[in-house]
């Protein structure tokens, strides 16, 4: 074989290589992703949802599920790790009332047989008058105030110009 085939055999050899290796990665992740939330993320519903359910395409272990209002609280929804419980669907109930908040984020991790581990988020809203969570986001206007340095200073950790 002459040298210039040679190298685009080797070549094609490594890219295939290396395209088989990160559709397994993906594949690999994606399946440990939820297929189905409830609430969907980025729903508003009428209503606050009576339960969180997640299904996913491969039976996985719940390691967490945690809710909290936009602001980051942390709301008690009574989760508790069972490490024998591996399955591909959940479904938990919210007790109470949820405290008012523009939306919630449902955090949640799980792991498979292979101890690959995945987290991921899904946020929605409720109420009559409750927007979308991205629309949410993509309003908010930092309140923090940008400090600029005079002429000829640099930034200091505290936001105040170093002399």
């Amino acid at each position: 074989m002459p040298l210039r085939q040679g190298h685009k055999l080797a070549g094609f050899v490594l890219l295939t290589l290396l395209l088989v290796q990160s559709g397994q990665a993906q594949h690999s992740h994606g399946i440990l992703t939820p297929g189905v939330t409830f609430p969907k993320d980025d729903s508003v519903l009428l209503e606050a949802p009576k339960m969180i359910t997640m299904s996913f395409r491969v039976d996985v272990v719940l390691l967490k599920l945690a809710l909290y209002t936009a602001d980051d609280t942390w709301i008690n929804i009574g989760f508790q790790f069972d490490p024998n419980r591996m399955s591909h669907s959940f479904v938990l109930p919210i007790p109470g009332e949820l405290p008012p908040a523009p939306y919630y984020v449902a955090r949640w991790s799980v792991t498979d047989d292979n101890r690959r581990l995945v987290n991921g988020e899904f946020r929605f809203a409720f109420g009559p008058d409750a927007l979308p969570p991205s629309e949410v986001i993509a309003n908010q206007v930092s309140e923090l105030l940008e400090v600029l340095p005079s002429t000829g200073s640099y930034r200091s950790a505290t936001g105040v110009p170093a002399n």
